[in-house]
């Protein structure tokens, strides 16, 4: 499945249709709450540290895994690691949430990120 994304509302759409598609293919609740909220944070970033109106969200099952792609014309390249934020910290939570959901985290050649979660 592959979307194209231009702001938060085409986004939450995209998403919706996402997770439909993860149900119909009798993925677990569980699976698709983190796969739900990977994709709102990685989307979001987009929008949040890049100065791009459009995102593309290519989504592939594959061998017990989700794959998902977020790429922008201005590529965004998070830290490659995440660590938890002190307590009382405003931001950075999200990366290290995807982290903490996804078995992989990592860069396709064209400079998006590509993260794997696997189907429960």
């Amino acid at each position: 499945m592959d979307f194209e994304v231009k702001n938060y509302q085409s986004m939450q759409a995209a998403i919706s249709e996402f997770c439909r598609f993860l149900a119909a293919q009798d993925i677990s609740p569980e699976t698709i709450f983190n796969s739900r909220l990977v994709a709102t944070e990685l989307l979001g970033n987009v929008f949040k540290h890049t100065s791009d109106t459009k995102a593309e969200f290519r989504v592939l099952l594959k061998e017990g895994f989700i794959e998902l792609t977020v790429t922008s014309t201005s590529a965004y390249a998070p830290p490659k690691t995440s660590r938890l934020p002190e307590l009382f910290s405003e931001h950075g939570r999200g990366l290290y949430l995807v982290d903490s959901v996804c078995m992989e985290r990592g860069e396709t050649e064209r400079g998006g990120i590509l993260v794997k979660i696997r189907c429960l």
